[in-house]
């Protein structure tokens, strides 16, 4: 307030005070006021020699920036102030709750004149989610200028992502690394342009347990929030290196310690702590204050990968400037080893001549088995044998024709190997087609169900006699976590009345997991165990199908997504490590057993997809 306001509440005081008794409360009443007045003046001084804010005055205009998280706290103010700084500047609230993201539109909107506001949903908890979300955005979007990774839940229960992650890594780390790497080839075609990822001080307490990513041998909620903020910090520095020549600049933040929903689950005695200490703690305004700062502060003064706080460059801790760490937390995959062998083994695999099918065969090759290559494309599976043959000097390795968009190939072949091979150890369902435009297979299935499901199930019933004659036998699912991404459509499951490519490549692989489990039921007591996995985001031609800058993303990203050697390591897994009897019907993620979706675990709708794959196969499985 003013000090010409003080004086003259002073005055009036002294004139209400001269009046009489009768009026010296009230007069008493204006000078407390004048008071606190300046207490506040005092400690608003006292706070922005703490809390400085971003005072530019740079403009945004015809720039669109995402804020995600955006429905309330420093999100919110985020992207109020960016809508104020152009009416020509976009901002998209990606928001979990459309409602609350459609009242903070709202809120500012009336705020700010002119503001150009739009909610999209986005729940960073689930894949299928972020990838719709980034489908949208290349639907509508001309350019990305800036990307504000800034949601995030804070010290929670456990509980896991829908893709079965720890809550906390899943949406805070994961959640945002996947969004980063699809917009990655709009924010490269709008560049320069700007990642901003939101951390937290706290990052300096954490430690990336490489051997318990998830917290499932011991989960602290403040341990795990403490990773999930250094994985933001490592995430940012790495990045950095990926896109500067790209000129597409990252920065990490930390906003302080800031009043938001975000501390919800915070016990209670941290809460009195807070409450007493109020004065320290931000408003949601300026803890958005550094988050502004690098969006809007000329590239020079800016560091790319840098930790920035209060405005300025800060040092992260030393665990944050781990190069080595970084790089090991960005390949986000568990390494596993067996010296196993498979001598005197037959081992079938589908798809054999590429990706991680390929690999799978030099692997267990290289391990002594005798490798039945099931290739639709024989001249590349040739090509395949004799590169495996050179690596492993294994010779035992034989090509067959099998194309599974066709039963009576599927037939032939089964008839081939039955002739052939007096057993079969292992049968490996790893071929597939990804997110195709609509088709059909020669008996009329529409294609990604047709080949990623039934085909493989008709082969695995024409087989399973010489499986069970070969006991101890495994049989292997190559399924996915896009299992996630839809449920069964039963009444179109051809797609004849609509067609989505990603829900009919989510659906066949979610026929994939239950598939696997049924099977698994029905050969209890044989000696046959039966396993679905997820391998990986994998460098593999089944990304062909994708939008042209999906694809752009994936090569530009390669160093975050998995190799076809690191894609076959949990198939390899399932193939050879001893003792997984008794896990026989479940589904494995990097090496280890993982959580499917409440759909995929739904045995009634197992036994409704088992019978309507026998009708449409003309098959009777008992």
């Amino acid at each position: 307030m003013a000090s010409s306001c003080e004086e003259k509440l002073l005055e009036q005081s002294d004139q209400l005070a001269s009046k009489g008794d009768h009026m010296r409360g009230a007069g008493r009443a204006q000078l407390g006021l004048v008071w606190v007045s300046r207490a506040y003046k005092k400690m608003q001084t006292i706070r922005s020699l703490f809390y400085p804010k971003c005072s530019s005055d740079v403009r945004l205009e015809g720039k669109t920036a995402i804020v995600t998280g955006a429905n309330t706290g420093i999100g919110k103010e985020t992207a109020k102030d960016l809508a104020a700084r152009g009416k020509q500047a976009q901002v998209i609230l990606a928001c979990r709750d459309t409602a609350k993201g459609e009242q903070a539109a709202s809120d500012i909107m009336r705020e700010v004149n002119g503001a150009k506001v739009v909610v999209r949903q986005l729940d960073l908890a689930d894949t299928k989610s972020i990838c719709l979300f980034a489908e949208n955005i290349y639907n509508t979007e001309k350019t990305l200028d800036y990307l504000i990774n800034n949601a995030g839940v804070a010290i929670c229960p456990y509980a896991r992502t829908v893709d079965g992650y720890e809550m906390q890594f899943g949406v805070n780390h994961l959640g945002h690394f996947f969004l980063t790497f699809l917009l990655l080839d709009l924010l490269k075609h709008s560049a320069p342009s700007r990642v901003i990822n939101v951390s937290s001080t706290v990052h300096a307490m954490g430690k990336i347990q490489f051997d318990d990513l998830n917290g499932d041998k011991d989960y602290h909620p403040v341990r795990a929030y403490a990773q999930s903020k250094l994985a933001n910090v490592l995430f940012t520095r790495e990045l950095a290196k990926r896109t500067e020549a790209l000129g597409v600049m990252a920065f990490s933040v930390d906003p302080g310690m800031v009043n938001t929903g975000i501390t919800r689950y915070i016990r209670r005695p941290l809460v009195d702590i807070a409450m007493n200490f109020s004065f320290l703690i931000r408003t949601p305004a300026e803890g958005a204050s550094t988050s502004i700062y690098c969006i809007v502060t000329p590239e020079s003064e800016l560091l790319t990968g840098g930790f920035y706080k209060n405005c300025a460059r800060a040092d992260s801790c030393r665990a944050g400037e781990d190069d080595g760490t970084a790089l090991k937390l960005s390949a986000c995959c568990n390494h596993w080893s067996s010296e196993e062998r498979l001598d005197g083994k037959t081992v079938v695999i589908t798809g054999a001549n590429t990706g991680i099918g390929k690999e799978t065969a030099r692997d267990l090759a290289r391990r002594g088995a005798r490798i039945v290559m099931a290739c639709r494309d024989v001249e590349r599976a040739e090509e395949a044998r004799a590169d495996i043959l050179e690596d492993t000097g294994n010779e035992d390795i034989v090509i067959r024709k099998l194309d599974l968009s066709d039963t009576k190939s599927i037939r032939a072949f089964a008839q081939i190997i039955i002739k052939e091979e007096k057993q079969v150890n292992i049968l490996i369902n790893n071929a597939g087609i990804m997110m195709c435009p609509y088709s059909k297979t020669v008996d009329g299935f529409e294609m990604q169900f047709g080949v990623n499901h039934l085909g493989h199930v008709l082969l695995t019933y024409l087989l399973l006699d010489l499986i069970k004659c070969s006991a101890p036998a495994r049989i292997v699912v190559v399924a996915s976590v896009a299992h996630t991404w839809t449920g069964l459509r039963l009444d179109d499951i051809n797609s004849e009345t609509s067609y989505d490519a990603m829900k009919a490549y989510g659906q066949s692989k979610l026929a994939n997991v239950l598939f696997a489990r049924s099977l698994a039921k029905r050969l209890q007591g044989t000696g046959v165990s039966v396993f679905s996995l997820h391998p990986g985001v994998v460098q593999s031609d089944l990304w062909r199908h994708q939008h042209q800058c999906i694809q752009v993303a994936v090569k530009i990203f390669r160093i975050f997504t998995k190799t076809t050697v690191e894609g076959a390591q949990t198939t390899i897994f399932c193939a050879v490590e001893q003792g997984l009897e008794s896990q026989s019907g479940n589904y494995f993620s990097d090496c280890a057993p993982a959580r499917c979706s409440r759909t995929a675990a739904n045995d009634d709708l197992a036994q409704r997809l088992w019978e309507v794959s026998c009708d449409m196969l003309g098959i009777t499985w008992q």
